[in-house]
């Protein structure tokens, strides 16, 4: 099949606003989606499980484990079958081997999708259906697809911008409201939380980088999940509660560990 670049062009912008729309209403749900992506090369013959369009929504890691304990979840939508729910173990796997599917059509609307995720919440391995339903052929009626598609235009202030800005830009409104609602919730009562000074640096510095995350360097954001996950588990316990819970810590010891040892090879090959 000769590709038309500006088919493929087309159908990754589409793509891109229909998650974009899926995903703002998650966030709107309080979920903490991380990143989206939107796929229009239709013919890659790289991609071992894909032959068609695609995209999908990715989430926090704290997020994944509440979900899928031990493994990897997230949101795919395939050209051909809508969505799915992804569970891949940690032992490894293909991304289709454990999905649960949707199956409520090819472009559920963003609602029934955030109902899917909610119910996967409550039990991932129940959620949907095993069984991959096919709602087109992969790589067919590529223009009737992109048509069907383009009813989730944006209509928002951001319709002039590329989905990946929209996304960014509606992302932060989102996470901007849920701090605003947390600080005037009148949830005020006063607790506890035995932490580390070293721990409060380090919170400190996340939130420097979160404030800089323009960066297109690699960051701590490996450090979130296991210091916000310390904290949240001492909250109202007493001191010995910051020896059973340091997985940040610990992280950083395996880290630097790893640094040192990286540092001790090229030494040696240089030498």
């Amino acid at each position: 099949m000769t590709l038309d670049s500006n088919l493929v062009d087309d159908l990754e912008s589409a793509i891109g606003h229909y998650v974009t729309a899926v995903a703002v209403k998650l966030l709107a749900e309080g979920l903490p989606v991380k990143s989206i992506h939107a796929y229009g090369h239709y013919d890659d013959t790289t991609q071992q499980e894909s032959d068609d369009v695609e995209g999908g929504i990715d989430f926090g890691s704290a997020f994944q484990q509440s979900v899928f304990p031990g493994g990897e979840a997230g949101l795919h939508w395939a050209g051909a079958s809508g969505w799915c729910l992804f569970l891949i173990p940690n032992s490894g796997g293909g991304l289709y081997g454990g999905a649960r599917w949707l199956g409520a059509g090819l472009l559920p609307s963003p609602e029934r999708v955030a109902a899917f995720v909610s119910s996967a919440q409550l039990d991932a391995r129940s959620a949907g259906s095993a069984e991959r339903p096919f709602y087109r052929t992969p790589r067919e009626n590529l223009p009737e697809l992109l048509k069907r598609l383009e009813a989730f235009a944006p209509e928002d202030e951001l319709r002039e911008h590329d989905y990946e800005y929209r996304f960014r830009s509606l992302q932060g409104q989102a996470y901007r409201q849920r701090v605003i609602d947390a600080l005037v919730s009148g949830e005020d009562a006063i607790v506890d939380l035995p932490i580390r000074r070293s721990e409060l640096q380090a919170v400190l510095h996340l939130l420097d980088y979160a404030e800089a995350a323009d960066s297109t360097t690699r960051g701590p954001e490996d450090f979130v999940a296991p210091v916000a996950a310390d904290l949240t588990q001492r909250i109202g316990r007493d001191y010995g509660s910051v020896q059973a819970h340091q997985q940040a810590l610990e992280h950083a010891q395996e880290v630097q560990r790893a640094i040192e040892e990286y540092r001790s090879r090229k030494e040696l090959e240089e030498e």
